[in-house]
Parts: structure tokens; sequence; C-alpha cells
């Protein structure tokens, strides 16, 4: 009897153990120190994402003749080192072999697994259980990548991403597409906005998103929060989330197509400013006016609905535009004040009823309250009495409508992202996405 129950314990055991080798153990190939990762579930996902991408990349009509399994999700991630990666499961190892061939692309053997340099110079290494693509690679690094991924590929689940929380935060998005990322994987030009909120010593790679995706008319659109695992760090954004109202569109007209960036919100200035002073990034990008003009008292003015856009960033000279409801603007009453303790080389000066101008060697900013209580500002007189009209070419109407009611709103315009930082935008999202033109993020 004690024998016939040690072996009903023993087979039980076994089971589980053999369940526990679940279907989505492909998953351990993803590196656990991983900064940045998208779940796709391809049969829920239309046009876009990473079956178009694998079906371009290994030209094939249906991907799952070519070995790969699309009824488990798709990944794609950024590890550590800022390469780009997509893991799938593979069905068949064989059948993904005689794909390769077909192309008539060398196959390397590195430990147990297989490679493949594709003609646009991503690498292909597969086991039994998952497909790695990563890259993309010059030619003379590729034997560098293909040990990095021997090692990804022979990693368990201990060293994987599932054993991370960062997988399960994304496992807890129920989405055709979803994201989590740290704040620092993200080009450093869009950071800031993302960090509102967080303590002012904040680490980026303590920030992150979580999100769901969609692509749809040419734009990416992520639709969620930031978070941290930190618990000082999660409190400072939750509460800061508090702060954003409802967007009444005020000023939704006022991006024009080729601006770069625009922010769109709606708050009462006096809590604003806190998370405004406790930002970095923006306060680096105020830093050129901020020695001469008292921006926290303009802030502080504000209720209502206020837009700050960058034509372009990277610039030497000042280039933002700000634009908001104000409840009242005290600070007019300093101006004087702020003319005669301007700082050396600097210059304050009139160019309208309650309007003025600061300027210096690097900086040129024009600002004033108009009669029925808004900020205008930006680099001069014609900018700044723009900044709170409609554009002569505005953003799209369904882009405009898609903005009105939502809390926080930052729209990244791709096509006026120039030089290295358009290649670490597009670098990152065309293999994924194909062309996109904007990026609207939403805050949940």
């Amino acid at each position: 009897m004690k024998r016939i129950s040690f072996l009903l314990s023993l087979f039980m055991a076994l089971a589980l153990t053999l369940c526990s080798c679940s279907n989505d153990d492909y998953i351990n190939a993803i590196p656990g120190n991983s900064t940045l990762l998208i779940s796709m579930k391809p049969a829920k996902l239309s046009g876009v994402g990473s079956p178009t991408m694998l079906k371009a990349m290994l030209h094939v009509s249906n991907i799952e003749d070519a070995g790969l399994d699309l009824s488990e999700d798709i990944f794609f991630f950024e590890d550590a080192q800022g390469n780009l990666g997509l893991c799938a499961k593979v069905k068949d190892d064989d059948d993904l072999e005689k794909t390769v061939k077909r192309l008539k692309i060398d196959i390397h053997h590195k430990r147990d697994y297989n490679f493949a340099a594709l003609p646009n110079n991503w690498i292909l290494g597969w086991s039994k259980q998952a497909a790695l693509l990563m890259g993309p690679v010059v030619p003379a690094a590729q034997a560098e990548m293909m040990s990095l991924m021997a090692k990804y590929l022979g990693e368990d689940e201990d060293n994987g991403i599932k054993a991370t929380p960062v997988y399960d935060k994304l496992d807890s998005i129920n989405a055709p597409m979803s994201l989590v990322c740290q704040t620092s994987a993200l080009p450093d030009q869009f950071v800031a906005p993302f960090t509102l909120g967080a303590p002012r010593d904040a680490n980026p790679a303590d920030v992150y998103i979580a999100a769901e995706m969609k692509v749809a008319n040419g734009r990416l659109h992520i639709n969620g929060q930031t978070f941290s695992f930190k618990r000082n760090i999660e409190q400072a954004l939750q509460q800061a989330h508090a702060i954003y109202r409802p967007i009444k569109g005020k000023y939704v007209k006022s991006m024009a197509k080729n601006d770069m960036i625009g922010m769109f919100l709606n708050v009462d200035g006096t809590k604003f400013i806190k998370l405004m002073q406790q930002n970095r990034g923006l306060q680096a990008l105020l830093a050129g006016i901020n020695s001469a003009i008292d921006m926290d008292n303009i802030i502080k003015g504000v209720n209502g609905d206020m837009t700050i856009i960058a034509p372009s960033l990277g610039s030497d000279n000042f280039q933002m535009t700000m634009a908001a409801q104000l409840k009242n603007a005290d600070w007019l009453g300093d101006v004087d004040y702020w003319k005669q303790s301007v700082p050396q080389g600097g210059h304050i000066g009139d160019w309208g009823r309650d309007c003025y101008y600061y300027t210096d060697s690097k900086t040129t900013y024009f600002f004033g309250v108009t009669r029925d209580w808004q900020y205008m500002s930006g680099s001069s007189k014609e900018k700044a009495l723009q900044s709170i009209k409609a554009a002569t070419h505005p953003i799209d109407a369904q882009l405009q409508q898609a903005i009105i009611g939502q809390k926080l709103v930052m729209v990244i315009n791709l096509a006026a992202v120039n030089g290295s930082k358009a290649q670490a935008v597009t670098g990152m999202l065309s293999p994924l996405f194909g062309k996109l033109n904007a990026i609207v993020y939403t805050l949940k």
C-alpha cells in the first residue's frame, strides 16, 4: 500500500513537472534585464506588428508554415545594452531551418543553436523552443551578436524575463498589444514628460510606463500611466496623476503639423507647479528664461487648459511656446522688479499691454496676458500671438478630438524629428510597426 502511495505521489509530481514545462518556456529567451518589453497577440492584431515584420524578413506569406507558432504571444524587447529583439515560439525547428535555406542564407551553428544573418542586418537565432530576431547589427559585429543570442537562448526561467516584476506587470495588461518599459529606454528628448511627478532625485530607470498600444492611421497610440516598483516613487507618481483634469480642447488646434512635440493638459497651476519644480528635464528646458523671469509664479496663475509645444529640440535657441488659461496674473506686478534684476547681458522690454520680452545672447522669449486671461508665449512676437490661436496647418481633426477629454496627452511628430534623434525613435519602431507619422501618449 505504501509502495502504491509512493508511486502515485511520484506520478503526480512528474505530472506537475511536465505541466510546469508550459507552452511559454520560449519566453525564457528574453533577457531578464530588458528595459522595454512589448507583447503582441497575433490573432488579435491586423495589418501591423510582429507577424508583418517576420513575413517581410523571412519572405513568406504564411509565417506558421515557416515553423513559428503564432497562436502564442510574440514579444519585442530592448536589452540592457540597447539591442532590439523579437522573441517568438518555434513550432517546428526543421521547418524554420528549411525556410532559411530557401533564402539561400548560410546557417551557423553555435552551441546547440542555429543562426542566420539576414540581408537587412538582423540576426535570426533559434532553438527547438524559441526564435530570436535581433539587430540591426553591422556585419563586423554579427559574430558577437550571435554569441549574445546563444546566451539568451540558453537561459532558464530563473534568469529570463518571466522571473521579473516587469513581466508580471505586462502579463496583467489584457490587450492585443501592451507595453512595459523604463522611461530611461526612451530617447532622452522625450523622458521629461513621462517622469512628471517622480521625486527630483528619482532615477529614470526606476520610473516605468505600463500601457495598452494600438496602431491606427499611421499613429502609434499608447494609453497608459507611469509607475514604479519603488514605494516612495510609486506614491509620488500616483499623487501626481490625481492633479490632471479632463482637457477641454482650448488649444488642440495650436499644434502645427510640422511641430515636433506637443503636451496638452488641464491643471490648477498651484498644484502643477510642484511637479514642474521637481522635474529636472523641464527645469533644464526652462533654465534659459528662469534666471530672469519667475516662471513658477506664472504657472501658479494657470487654471484650465495648458499646452507646451516645441517645434524642434536640440537647437541652441529657445523654441518652446506655452499657452494657458489663467485664473490670475498677479505676477504682472513683479515685472518691474524683473527688469531691474535681470542678469547681466539680458534685457526685459515691453511689446504691448501686459506683454513683455526677455532677450540675451542665447534666448529670446516673448510672453504676455490677453484681455480674456490667456497666457501666450513664444520665441518671437508672432509666435507668442500664434500660441493661443489655431495653427495655419494644425494637426488633423481626428487627432484633435482624440485629445479632448483626456487628462494628459503628448503628441510626438516623427516627421519633425531630425538627425540622430529620428534614428533613435524610428529605428526602434519602424521594424515593428512600419512607417509611423506620430506617437500619441494618453494618460489613463
